[in-house]
């Protein structure tokens, strides 16, 4: 009734079926090889810029420390120039469009208020 398996065709059945089997884990192998070493020259490329960048950075960092000092310098003084041009328009109302037209009446302290300059550090922090 039911045919008995060929022996000749399940062994060239099972050696085809090994001779895939070694075909995939060579390519298996070879791709694990490949991404490895791809793998290994983009960390060496990713280290390189790292270097590089970190010695630009090391180069501007002063530099930058020393705008960032000047612009706070500076707007401390705007921030005072412009509370004293409020102050001028309270006393001078001819002033006072100026004022309105500018808010400067918004910088100068509510009562009960913290000055908002008085919160700012007097040096900014150095890092290295």
């Amino acid at each position: 009734m039911d045919n008995p398996p060929n022996p000749a065709s399940s062994e060239s059945e099972a050696s085809e079926l090994r001779a895939q089997y070694h075909q995939l884990q060579q390519l298996v192998s070879s791709i694990l090889l490949v991404l490895i070493v791809i793998s290994g020259t983009l960390t060496v490329f990713l280290l390189r810029q790292w270097r590089f960048v970190k010695t630009e950075l090391d180069a501007v960092t002063p530099q930058a420390a020393q705008l960032l000092t000047n612009y706070s310098n500076n707007f401390a003084l705007s921030q005072d120039f412009a509370k004293k041009l409020a102050e001028y328009g309270r006393t001078h109302p001819d002033f006072s469009p100026i004022v309105n037209r500018y808010r400067l009446d918004a910088l100068l302290p509510k009562p009960g208020a913290a000055s908002i300059t008085s919160s700012l550090p007097a040096t900014l922090p150095s890092h290295k």
